[in-house]
């Protein structure tokens, strides 16, 4: 009784039930004063991964005294905090056994499947969109071979990769990431090796697309990468990350005719090492896929020390998610870069169309330079769940959910480049494009975006995007 009895309280505290003023006063200030303490922590459907990185990402602890309206808030910031691990398809928190002054907490999560040995194919453009419209989904451009992708391999959310690749290019890459070592599990460390060799490349950009070289009878550009990181997280939001990488890069004499800046001093070949800091800071519902909070990136990058290989750069995003009412959301991201010095080789001048940065509409063109930015504005209405019956026994499987939501998007964005603008007509200019789409999201972090946009120069497409 007595637990159903302070179970009221908190409905009516949170409901802003219409009691009297002087009541809800004197209850509300006693209900916010109690201290209750946490007796135990229960955790079910672990079967992998350690008790304690499963604790590490609930706000309180065994035998410590909070106020309930803390605890209560620790029960959503825990939820939250577990599923953006990565490691679970779902999870929850909640409180039993409340008597008088202490309870206990009980954590039922439900584990991923960790290993996929997978065959791996994939195109080398950069989107699936540029493959199929510019490139008539040409096999040549395509890497296939097989991967090993090991996550929580020891219960501690640490990752594995293995890729063995062929195709358009010969690959062989390796990584390991544990983000939770030491005594209190703040520190982390990773380890890199990559090698690779194309057959073509991307030498040079005019009329704001890449132009590429290819022999079919030899290698045109070689890559070996070698790394080692350091982490530290204190909490579940913020996230520190140090990397060092020694790089080696070599093109045929070919390439360097073709375009004699695509290193400094028309070399042939680079060595340097790669200085990395990133700030993250995550304050967000469900980072694959966010609807409410704050997310932004700090990024620093010193490439090489000698003066043929000299890069200093700066970037930041800033994600800011906003719940206008229920179902109705509104995004606006902020993403901006700068190089010093301005004069740099064809190789360190990647701006905007690679990756995330990018407006939605222009796909097809990419925007070389030394200074940029996006800004983008979404708003997004959730429009329903679907849940597909698999027939697996597993609890964690017997159903796949997805959830669908509409958008409609701005985006605008500039790019300064002082080198080749004159055969690049979008360089130094104000950008625009528009669209609507459909989000598709749904179990392992999975997002699918179908969007058809329009851009400033009045053309239109269907552009598909899927998250890696």
């Amino acid at each position: 009784m007595q637990q159903l009895f302070n179970y009221i309280i908190i409905v009516i505290l949170l409901l802003q039930g219409s009691i009297g003023y002087c009541q809800e006063a004197v209850v509300k200030t006693a209900f916010l004063q109690k201290m209750v303490t946490i007796r135990n922590i229960t955790i079910n459907g672990n079967t992998k991964t350690k008790n304690h990185i499963v604790l590490r990402e609930i706000p309180v602890t065994i035998s410590n005294e909070y106020t309930m309206p803390f605890i209560l808030e620790s029960i959503v910031v825990g939820k939250q905090n577990l599923m953006n691990t990565s490691l679970f398809v779902d999870a929850t928190v909640d409180f039993t056994h409340w008597y008088n002054d202490s309870l206990d907490l009980t954590i039922n999560v439900k584990e991923r499947w960790y290993w996929f040995p997978l065959p791996f194919f994939k195109p080398i453009d950069r989107n699936w969109n540029v493959w199929i419209h510019e490139h008539q989904m040409n096999l040549e451009r395509v890497n296939y071979g097989f991967k090993v992708m090991g996550m929580n391999v020891s219960g501690k959310n640490d990752k594995v990769n293995l890729f063995l690749i062929n195709g358009y290019a010969q690959q062989i890459a390796f990584n390991y990431i544990n983000p939770f070592a030491g005594k209190n599990l703040n520190h982390g460390f990773s380890i890199d090796f990559s090698y690779s060799k194309n057959r073509e490349i991307n030498y040079n950009t005019q009329n704001n697309k890449q132009i590429f070289f290819r022999n079919d009878n030899a290698f045109v550009r070689s890559r070996v990468m070698i790394g080692a990181g350091y982490s530290y997280r204190k909490a579940s939001i913020a996230r520190h990350t140090v990397r060092l990488n020694y790089v080696q890069e070599s093109i045929t004499d070919t390439v360097r005719i073709l375009n004699p800046s695509f290193f400094n001093q028309g070399k042939s070949k680079e060595k340097f090492p790669e200085l990395t800091y990133r700030y993250q800071y995550f304050n967000v519902d469900y980072i694959p896929y966010p609807r409410k909070g704050l997310k932004w990136e700090l990024n620093f990058l010193k490439r090489g020390i000698t003066s043929s290989m000299n890069l200093w750069q700066l970037q930041a995003n800033v994600y800011k998610y906003i719940n206008v009412y229920p179902g109705l959301f509104y995004t606006l991201q902020l993403q901006g870069a700068i190089k010093l010095p301005f004069k740099q080789p064809y190789y360190n001048q990647i701006l905007l169309g690679y990756g995330d940065n990018y407006l939605r509409g222009m796909e097809y063109f990419v925007l070389d330079g030394v200074a940029g930015g996006i800004v983008k504005n979404t708003i997004t209405k959730h429009l329903f769940d679907f849940k597909l019956r698999t027939g697996l026994r597993s609890s964690s499987y017997s159903v796949i959910p997805f959830r669908f939501y509409l958008k409609a998007y701005t985006d605008v964005g500039y790019s300064f480049n002082q080198n080749n603008f004159k055969s690049n007509s979008l360089a130094n200019k104000f950008l625009y494009s528009g669209g609507l789409g459909l989000d598709i999201v749904s179990i392992y972090d999975v997002v699918i975006r179908l969007e058809c946009s329009m851009n400033q120069m009045q053309q239109k497409g269907f552009f598909v995007h899927a998250n890696e």
